[in-house]
């Protein structure tokens, strides 16, 4: 009887008892598992602490890292060496032998934005240089190279030879000259030289139509790997305007060089047409209502509106005498040419890397960037021409024309003349 009561209990009460066996096997288990785990740590935190295995992890983390590591920077805007070197990982006492050295070397620790510095480091503890370089420019740089017995720095500067080729382009012009000899892949430098020579007889905004041509026979200089460094001159120019042709020849003598049209007449004149590519002529010189002030006043210049950044070229040879903050004109630059004329350039966004007050310019010489800074609405130049200590109207100034070769100079331009015709014949030829 007693046993059938104890059935009955137990199957009554049956899910209690598999609920209180889980339980109990549950906490059995996680008993010996935290056992365990702790004999595992205790057993890890030894091995850890086996002097061999320490020194086995540091040799692999050493080998994980590469020890010597390179470094290129490009320079910033209101950088300077010292600034550079300082936030690079090194050792105060490493700072200090580096700037010395670099400071015997008179205006090496002057910087510039877009200059390149190449840092080679040792990582194995202290950090230390191995070399680093500083760019001159495309062709040239001084090489640091460290001297471990006298534990100082040897330099020397390292010069690029390059291999001069000549290269011909041509193309027809849809939207815009820029635009079509970029996508023929001229060197913009190339087309605002191609510019400028033209620049003082082709208004780039009114006299070029859509389906006109152009030609170009220039330099290019190539490093060993065949990447152009640094372009040379245009040997040889023709723009095609509604069919007629405009064709100019370089001509040397002795250190000069010029642009010459077919006979032997130099395209440049003392002063160029405009001294801004690819603008619009937003604002004759005369009277209008200022477009701030809001009453009518006397323009003494002449504006082109321009995308902001766009190159602004001195007009003229001369020297600088004015590169500052102009008031209502902004950012400007004032250029004497000789005793009659002077050019003013206004609302500049910034100067040009060494204009200064002082400085001589060469025509065609950039000098400044398009911006709207002083009195403006937008991004244009402000040009004016001084005649005289008198503001006149640029856009119908007449002036010399450049110089005719004559006796033995035309002689030898008619030489040359040839020559290029020949080189551009033969690098058409291989085009086809």
């Amino acid at each position: 009887m007693n046993k059938i009561k104890l059935s009955k209990l137990i199957q009554n009460h049956i899910h209690i008892i598999g609920l209180i066996t889980l339980v109990f096997i549950a906490f059995i288990s996680t008993t010996y598992y935290a056992s365990y785990k702790k004999k595992q740590i205790e057993a890890f935190q030894k091995t850890l602490g086996n002097i061999y295995l320490k020194k086995t992890i540091v040799t692999l983390a050493e080998n994980l890292n590469p020890r010597y590591e390179d470094i290129t920077i490009i320079v910033n805007d209101n950088e300077t060496f010292e600034k550079i070197i300082k936030n690079i990982d090194l050792p105060e006492s490493e700072i200090n032998k580096v700037l010395e050295d670099v400071s015997k070397i008179k205006h090496l620790n002057r910087v510039y934005k877009n200059q390149k510095i190449s840092i080679k480091i040792d990582r194995k503890t202290p950090n230390k240089i191995l070399e680093f370089s500083i760019e001159r420019s495309k062709t040239k740089k001084i090489l640091f190279t460290r001297n471990f017995s006298l534990d100082t720095f040897n330099h020397k500067e390292v010069v690029t030879k390059l291999k001069k080729i000549e290269v011909y382009k041509e193309g027809e012009i849809i939207s815009s000259l820029y635009s079509k000899a970029i996508e023929l892949g001229i060197k913009p430098n190339i087309i605002i030289e191609f510019a400028r020579i033209y620049g003082f007889q082709i208004d780039f905004q009114r006299d070029i139509w859509k389906n006109d041509g152009f030609q170009i026979l220039y330099e290019n200089y190539l490093d060993e790997n065949g990447k152009i460094l640094e372009t040379g001159n245009i040997i040889y120019a023709n723009l095609i305007l509604q069919g007629k042709e405009y064709p100019l020849y370089l001509f040397k003598k002795d250190k000069t060089s010029d642009h010459f049209d077919e006979f032997g007449k130099s395209i440049k004149k003392s002063l160029m047409k405009t001294p801004i590519n690819g603008a619009r002529l937003s604002s004759s010189f005369g009277m209008r209502k200022h477009p701030i002030l809001g009453f009518n006043k006397l323009h003494k210049g002449t504006d082109f509106a321009a995308p902001k950044g766009t190159p602004i070229m001195a007009s003229g040879d001369g020297k600088v005498t004015r590169a500052r903050w102009c008031g209502g004109g902004g950012n400007c630059v004032k250029i004497k040419h000789n005793s009659t004329y002077s050019t003013v350039y206004a609302h500049m966004s910034k100067f040009a890397r060494g204009i200064k007050e002082g400085v001589r310019v060469k025509q065609g010489q950039i000098i400044g960037y398009v911006g709207s800074t002083g009195m403006s609405t937008g991004p244009h130049l402000h040009y004016e021409v001084i005649e005289n200590g008198k503001k006149i109207n640029s856009q119908t100034l007449k002036l010399p024309s450049g110089k005719i070769l004559k006796g033995e100079d035309r002689k030898l331009f008619e030489i040359d003349k040839i020559k290029i015709e020949v080189l551009k014949s033969e690098l058409i030829a291989k085009k086809n």
